[in-house]
């Protein structure tokens, strides 16, 4: 007979109950968690990289200036003259806040030069029967160069009721007396009276004298340049060095800093000048020497296509062709 024996079955060991209680551990969190706010996706780790390439938030000012500026820059270089608003910081500047205008201008060399400013006050006319009242624009600052006439200008240009002007040579414009004032102005004498301000020609006039200066003054460096008067730095040869034998010219420059009137010198001891127009045009020439003026010279400055660019070259085909020396 046959008996059966049964098997007793053997106790799990150790690791195997590590493992299960490590399970029952991680389906207990799973339900309820210890860290809510803790989470396992990997998303926010990319956003977070993507967010690393932005600029920071406290960068976003200096970015948005450096936007403004390049914009500004544009239009300063397609339009030469652009406007903004201006508070004077002087405690003793008026309340009301200025126009200011800032005029640009490129020289030759590819750079723009300082930038020129003006400012510009608004006042309230005194009411009149044929205007009534109306604000007026008047100059309070500006860096413009002495000798352009903003008064000049401004009389022309932004004329007020009652204020004159120095026109410059002795005369003065825009006055008007006390008997005129009470009278009845004639309504074909209205407009005469007190003209309309023209604040766009007033900047392109000024504007237009600005640039004519620099341009003359970039003519008289060309020249300097095509004689050997100019260093590689910029600076003055000294009179025997690499003077220009075809021409015979030793020195050329400009009288003033206004470069109205530009002073030749000659190696034989002549001595010219002449005067460019505000288009670059060499419009009188004066050369005298020993035995006195030297007609041909001057001739051949003011002749041609009378370019201020082109006078060293009719002076040397002058020169060439057998003129007379004095």
């Amino acid at each position: 007979m046959a008996t059966t024996t049964s098997r007793v079955p053997a106790s799990p060991d150790s690791e195997e109950e590590e493992l299960d209680m490590e399970i029952a551990s991680m389906r207990a969190e799973s339900k309820h968690p210890r860290h809510p706010t803790q989470n396992l996706n990997p998303t926010p780790k990319l956003t977070q990289t993507n967010n690393s390439n932005r600029p920071p938030h406290n960068n976003l000012p200096l970015v948005h200036a450096a936007g403004a500026h390049t914009t500004s820059n544009h239009h300063r270089i397609a339009f030469g003259a652009t406007a903004f608003p201006f508070k004077d910081p002087s405690p003793t500047a008026p309340t009301t806040p200025l126009l200011g205008v800032r005029i640009d201008v490129c020289a030759r060399n590819g750079r723009f030069a300082k930038p020129y400013y003006i400012l510009l006050q608004s006042e309230q006319r005194a009411p009149s029967p044929s205007l009534g009242s109306a604000k007026v624009l008047k100059v309070y600052r500006h860096t413009v160069p002495g000798f352009i006439s903003i008064a000049k200008l401004e009389n022309v240009y932004l004329p007020q009721a009652g204020v004159s002007h120095d026109t410059g040579d002795g005369n003065t414009e825009g006055a008007s007396s006390a008997e005129d004032e009470a009278q009845p102005a004639k309504p074909w004498k209205s407009s005469s009276r007190v003209r309309k301000q023209d604040l766009r020609g007033f900047v392109r006039e000024l504007r237009r004298e600005l640039v004519a200066w620099h341009m003359r003054v970039d003519a008289v460096e060309f020249l300097r340049e095509k004689l050997g008067l100019v260093g590689e730095g910029g600076g003055s040869l000294p009179f025997d060095v690499s003077p220009d034998r075809d021409t015979g010219i030793a020195s050329l420059e400009g009288v003033s800093l206004e470069t109205r009137y530009v002073r030749v010198e000659w190696i034989d001891g002549r001595v010219g000048r002449f005067k460019l127009s505000n288009a670059g045009v060499v419009e009188r020439a004066v050369v005298i020497g020993d035995e006195g003026r030297d007609k041909k010279i001057e001739d051949a400055m003011t002749g041609g296509d009378g370019r201020v660019e082109t006078v060293l070259d009719r002076l040397r085909v002058d020169v060439l062709s057998g003129s007379p020396r004095p």
